[in-house]
């Protein structure tokens, strides 16, 4: 057999991650967060990283086995943090090194998971490549005057059979005077960053984008789009630039919960120009091109509000949002680079389950430190969570190889009866916000008799918000946020979920389950098994049921006495 050609992507970012090709077959993808247990934990192309080292051992292998490695730094790609030259596990001359534009990593990524062969692609996000390091046909779409420190905003392609053609490109304002610093009230000249100045503004924290997403059906939108935006009719859109003159001077305002009501009409009235924004850059890639489908990427499009609409519009008749939108997919994108410049520029094929982590190796290590913290330890089938659930039980639940981005679907979750009416107590068990919705995980056969998913019938990455059926969410009141929706994952078999979903049904008549991360607020998502059995202790959960795909799965379940 010919030795297969093994490809390395690297995204150098804030949620940095390594992804690995087996020729056109993506075989394993990991964050460094996950395996560092620093949230968000940059990823320096130019250092050893824990990622990189995962990826390759979890298929064997060495940096010598590599055909290739593609880097997709956020920043300067000459700096020395993401030279890979200078990467003591990745530095040899006889290994074939290339980097990447941001936007482009991106895109790629969400072709390369699509199985779509001609398509257009949109990316948006907070920022990406500075126009210094754009590629000439990357400057060429561009649509605006620049600056040499201007960055990617969004990004419009045009992807044929492999081939991406940049279309326009919008970029965002960076450089700005030394008395305007970014602060939580501005500036902004992008979408991601509006939103994410807002997340500043009212939790304290950039990160806390998905806070907001889930304040606003609390407020009101009462404050004008024009506050925050105005949208050209060349597909431009031009930003306020800062938060001081929304809805009156936001001056002096603390901090969540402080003055709710402000917060939660702010938060409202930012999600609304939000999904103008991002409606008004999709209908400038239908004008623009002639694809019916549309693949996208970037942070934004973890933003499952504003994705409902982008599919309720019906502006494309296939729309595909990877699940890894942040900066962890640009690795993915990277990778696949490679291999369209190894093997020929092709179609990816369509990924149906985000299951992408290492194999974990330490289950007995994991039972051993079970039964130090009093857990009862035995082989048991999925199945055996269903009678533990009905009685109030959160479960963690670890299965197998776990998910690449910010959603929890099944191989790193904690589970819980969607019928209770205290999710608020499962809130602060995990260090969370009273208000912050939960999300359910759904048969997919089931799916349509309890959420109004109108043409599109299938949600298997948690990236949509749909209406729970008003005759049914009195059914499932910890699931359904106070707007009457939820964000459901429709699950398919085989899978243990899958199987488990299948027996609560039968014992509930429900087919769901509440799905959160398993993890408490603050920190990454659990890797490890062990990760999992110490993360289930802290959280005082009744029981975690760990499946490594190799030996028989183990129910962990705590004595509280």
């Amino acid at each position: 057999m010919p030795r297969p050609n093994w490809v390395l992507g690297l995204s150098g970012s804030h949620n940095g991650a390594a992804a690995l090709y087996r020729d056109d077959t993506l075989v394993c993808a990991v964050q460094e967060e996950r395996l560092s247990r620093v949230k968000r934990e940059v990823l320096h192309i130019g250092r050893e990283s824990r990622a990189v080292s995962a990826v390759l051992a979890d298929q064997g292998l060495t940096p010598g086995d590599l055909a290739l490695v593609v880097a997709a730094p956020l920043t300067h790609p000459g700096a020395p943090d993401n030279d890979i030259a200078l990467n003591p596990l990745l530095a040899s001359p006889d290994l074939p090194k290339l980097v990447i534009t941001h936007h482009h990593a991106h895109a790629m990524s969400a072709y390369a998971c699509s199985g779509f062969e001609d398509t257009t692609a949109l990316v948006v996000d907070g920022m990406g490549s500075a126009f210094v390091d754009l590629s000439q046909a990357e400057r060429r779409a561009i649509r605006q005057p620049t600056a040499s420190t201007d960055r990617e905003a969004a990004s419009i392609y045009r992807v044929e059979a492999g081939r991406f053609t940049p279309v326009e490109k919008h970029l965002g304002r960076t450089g700005y005077a030394e008395d305007s610093v970014p602060t939580p009230l501005g500036p902004f000249s992008t979408l991601g960053l509006m939103y994410q100045q807002v997340a500043r503004f009212t939790f304290g924290s950039w990160d806390a984008a998905g806070k907001v997403m889930g304040l606003a059906p609390y407020g009101r939108p009462i404050i004008s789009i024009d506050e925050f935006l105005e949208l050209r009719d060349n597909g431009v859109i031009d930003f306020r630039d800062d938060l001081m003159g929304v809805g009156g001077s936001l001056t002096g305002v603390g901090r969540f919960p402080a003055e709710r009501q402000t917060h939660e009409d702010l938060a409202a009235s930012v999600q609304v120009a939000l999904e103008e924004g991002l409606l008004h850059l999709v209908r400038r890639a239908r004008e623009l091109t002639d694809s019916r489908r549309l693949v996208c990427a970037g942070g934004v499009f973890l933003n499952s509000v504003a994705n409902e609409m982008i599919l309720a519009s019906k502006l494309f008749d296939e729309v595909f949002i990877v699940p890894f939108a942040e900066d962890s997919g640009a690795a993915v994108g990277a990778a696949f680079h490679g291999v369209c410049e190894l093997l020929g520029p092709r179609p990816g094929r369509r990924l149906h389950a985000d299951s992408l982590g290492p194999r974990p190796t330490d289950l007995e290590s994991a039972l051993t430190l079970a039964k130090h913290h009093r857990a009862i330890v035995s082989q048991a089938p999925v199945d055996a969570l269903v009678p533990l659930l009905e009685a109030g039980a959160a479960v963690g639940f670890v299965s197998g190889r776990s998910e690449l981005g910010p959603r929890a679907l099944g191989q790193r979750s904690i589970l819980y009866d969607p019928r209770r009416p205290d999710r608020e107590a499962l809130n602060l068990r995990k260090g969370r916000e009273r208000f912050r919705p939960f999300a359910p995980a759904v048969l997919a056969s089931h799916a349509a008799e309890w959420f109004e998913l109108g043409d599109v019938m299938d949600s298997p990455f948690m990236l949509r918000v749909t209406p729970v059926v008003i005759e049914k969410r009195g059914h499932v009141p910890a699931i359904t946020h106070v707007d009457g929706t939820s964000r459901p994952q429709t699950v398919t078999g085989p899978s243990p979920l899958h199987t488990l979903l299948v027996a609560w049904n039968d014992r509930t008549g429900v087919p769901m389950l509440l799905d959160t991360s398993f993890n408490r607020a603050g920190e990454p998502i659990v890797e490890s098994m062990c990760d999992a059995v110490k993360t289930a202790v802290a959280l005082e959960l009744d029981a975690v049921w760990l499946d490594d795909g190799r030996a028989a799965p183990h129910l962990c379940v705590f004595s509280r006495g």
